[in-house]
């Protein structure tokens, strides 16, 4: 069975080269200018929440889960192994990883094998 890697980074700390789809998320508006969410990460509610609430991000996740998945399907048909979908933002601690946890979740939903990895989450100086 085909694991899908879904993986936050942030591009200050260079980008993930070995992704399959990597999408800049960059351009929506960030909780780290919102001192209330700067402390937290996209998985935190209030983060996500502050994300997802610009129409133009859910309509961004739409478009881009359906053409993730003709893709995917593709790659499982001929048998590969593993696929690796990227969301960078500056930091990698909030957009990005709000990003890949709703990617993770909606795979997981519709019957994929699909893993959560947040590489630039931590770093020190995201918090």
């Amino acid at each position: 069975m085909t694991e899908i890697k879904v993986v936050s980074f942030g591009y200050k700390y260079g980008f993930i080269e070995e992704a399959n789809a990597l999408f800049d998320v960059r351009c929506f508006e960030n909780p780290y200018y919102v001192d209330e969410l700067r402390p937290f990460s996209g998985e935190f509610t209030e983060v996500y929440d502050y994300v997802f609430s610009d129409e133009k991000a859910d309509l961004f996740f739409y478009e881009m889960t359906q053409a993730v998945k003709v893709q995917l399907d593709r790659f499982i048909e001929r048998g590969r192994d593993s696929y690796i979908i990227a969301f960078g933002c500056t930091g990698g601690r909030h957009r990005s990883v709000a990003f890949a946890l709703r990617t993770c979740n909606y795979l997981k939903e519709n019957g994929y094998n699909a893993v959560l990895l947040h590489r630039d989450c931590e770093k020190a100086d995201n918090k």
